[in-house]
């Protein structure tokens, strides 16, 4: 995995691909609030975080199945697949922000036809419905 630095535009190349790693962590922690936070119901909320636990259990477990000893030093496939996984994930959060604005409006649309969305949007505080249930819910992206 070494790389020989032999001019500046190889240690520049490097540069970016360590800050495009570095942003995984920003893109997964985002990641994680959105799906914590939009969400509705203790059970459907329970449930998608367990899932998304067993998700990435499992791709932490695989993950270094990629690394194979015919492709070394430079593990071109295992880089280019992990690349791959963090451009995926950027555009599932960005896929998920257009939809959460999508459904705020169509939620703001039927609430503004209805009396009891405008009498008291805590109508529904305490019960326990899903975003899809609750017609007060709003996605926070």
């Amino acid at each position: 995995m070494t790389v020989i630095l032999h001019d500046k535009a190889t240690q520049v190349g490097l540069l970016i691909s360590y800050y495009i790693v570095l942003s995984f962590w920003a893109a997964q922690t985002l990641s994680m609030s959105m799906l914590a936070r939009n969400v509705a119901g203790q059970t459907k909320k329970s449930t998608v975080v367990a899932m998304n636990f067993v998700a990435w259990c499992v791709g932490n477990a695989i993950g270094p199945q990629v690394f194979l000893t015919r492709d070394a030093p430079r593990y071109f496939i295992a880089f280019a697949t992990h690349l791959g996984c963090y451009v995926v994930l950027v555009l599932v959060m960005v896929f998920l922000r257009f939809y959460f604005v999508a459904n705020n409006k169509k939620k703001d649309q039927l609430a503004s036809q209805l009396a009891e969305a405008r009498d008291d949007h805590l109508v529904h505080a305490f019960d326990d419905l899903t975003d899809k249930e609750n017609p007060n819910f709003r996605y926070v992206y």
